[in-house]
């Protein structure tokens, strides 16, 4: 065979193996990248963030069929007060999302939905998490409030509870098909390889998860700040219908029962009170609902395998796993001043806690996936290596190609790491009366001044505050309870 079609030859077999070592398909467009979210997310730059989804005409661009772009445009547009194109965006990710959206028959056929999950890796499409959906009901309330459609606001808390109570069985469901895949693949003659280096690399697959939130329970999967709001909106309602004293205590135990911290706790058992004392109403109240700091990520780190567990035959065998990494807050908390009352906000949900609580559960299928994966990865290389020699009967050329395959394999092989970046790192609250002088004065747990705000008298007001990061203004937006107008930044 002659010097050129030799290179031939082996140019062929590097796009083989290439083809081999991994399969890749559709993972989804993405508008704006993790870098350029940070810098504006760092000052809570929301509007130039959410201008990124938007053309020069001021019209939407984000890709609907992309679940991950459409999640992070629907929080763009409510971080931006852009409320109509935060619902429009987050109805197209809720078609996107690859379970029920309100009903569950069975565990089993929760785990037949939402077991794909697995089959997802960083070059497939993006397959969505459990908590995604609820936190798409609860951002679709919010949105229907500040656009002061009380009616939509109805419809979409109804939708958010029922979601909330499915969240919790599928949770169950989709732990329990990950441990039964695991245990059946592994337990397979043909996977003998993947247990062995399983064993050898073990411990160091702990990483990814040692920095995951501790006392995490099945409850926690509810957004316990939307079952606050689902009682805080029937309590301000102007419908008697809404005034269920039975449906508001339920919201708010099942709050308690999910909610982050003792602090959350004491305030939900405050507004309980109030509620109780007020038959199911509440009277001059301000709801401060805050959003504080950015989401947890997901960073890649590998583990290279023993050769000898597969083949000394080829010159690379390892796995890429994502590792959790805890969000980050922003100011922390803040302190509310009315008159000479301070009062300071509650962590009542944590998003660490939701995130983690799938991550957790995935984790097992994620490890055992990647192992899998690899071990059939390095056995086509070991197979494509042996051809190699055949063709080029060893020496320097062979040894290059071979080199080339290997590292194929290793850029080939990478972790999903993929995650919706511009949640908050927590969502806080706080129950205030309206001082007499109307005026809510708003600071950081430091003392330093955040704005002031004036709220009408004999009405309920919601205040709703975000900051990403320490630089730059939180966004402000106020609106009145039972909500009946279109409210702007303040």
């Amino acid at each position: 065979m002659t010097s050129s079609g030799m290179k031939t030859r082996l140019m062929r077999l590097s796009l083989a193996a290439a083809a081999v070592i991994v399969a890749t398909g559709c993972a989804g467009t993405r508008t704006v990248d993790e870098k350029s979210a940070a810098a504006h997310l760092s000052v809570s730059d929301y509007r130039t963030y959410a201008a990124q989804f938007l053309n020069d005409k001021g019209e939407p661009k984000y890709d609907p069929n992309s679940l991950l772009d459409t999640l992070e445009a629907g929080k763009a547009f409510n971080d931006a007060g852009l409320w109509d194109l935060s619902r429009d965006a987050f109805a197209a990710a809720g078609k996107l999302l690859h379970w029920k959206e309100d009903t569950v028959d069975t565990p089993a056929e929760v785990a037949n939905l939402i077991g794909t999950t697995l089959t997802s890796d960083t070059f497939g499409a993006y397959q969505g998490k459990i908590h995604q959906g609820v936190l798409i009901d609860y951002y679709q309330a919010i949105n229907s409030l500040m656009l002061g459609r009380e009616a939509d606001a109805r419809v979409d808390f109804n939708r958010l509870q029922v979601r909330q109570s499915n969240a919790v069985t599928q949770l169950q469901a989709f732990a329990q098909t990950v441990n039964k895949s695991v245990g059946s693949e592994l337990r397979s003659d043909e996977n003998a390889a993947a247990r062995q280096s399983l064993e050898e690399v073990g411990p160091k697959v702990a990483d990814g998860i040692r920095d995951l939130p501790s006392g995490l329970t099945k409850a926690k999967i509810r957004v316990a700040a939307g079952d606050v709001m689902s009682a805080v909106f029937r309590a301000t309602s102007s419908a008697k219908a809404d005034k269920s004293t039975n449906l508001v205590r339920d919201m708010l135990k099942n709050a308690s029962q999910s909610s982050a911290t003792r602090g959350g706790d004491a305030m939900i058992a405050y507004l309980s009170k109030e509620m109780r004392a007020d038959k199911g109403s509440l009277k001059n109240k301000v709801i401060v609902l805050y959003e504080d700091g950015t989401a947890p990520t997901l960073k890649e780190f590998r583990i290279d395998l023993p050769l000898f567990l597969v083949t000394d035959k080829v010159m690379y065998s390892g796995i890429a796993l994502p590792q959790f990494q805890l969000g980050q807050p922003a100011f922390g908390g803040l302190t509310i001043e009315t008159g000479k009352s301070k009062t300071d906000t509650s962590i009542v949900t944590n998003i660490n806690e939701l995130v983690a609580l799938e991550f957790d559960a995935a984790y097992k299928g994620i490890v055992a996936k990647a192992v899998l994966s690899t071990v059939l990865k390095t056995a086509a290389q070991a197979v494509i290596n042996h051809q190699i020699d055949k063709e080029t009967g060893g020496g320097l050329l062979g040894t290059l190609m071979k080199a080339g395959v290997g590292a194929a394999q290793y850029a080939m092989t990478s972790a999903d790491t993929r995650a919706w970046i511009n949640l908050p790192n927590t969502i806080q609250m706080a129950v205030v009366d309206r001082p007499k002088n109307g005026v809510i004065a708003i600071k950081t747990k430091g003392g330093e001044s955040l704005g002031e705000i004036e709220v009408a008298k004999d009405v309920n007001t919601l205040l709703l505050i975000k900051a990403s990061g320490l630089g730059g203004a939180p966004a402000i937006y106020k609106q009145t309870l039972p909500a009946e107008t279109l409210v702007a930044r303040l």
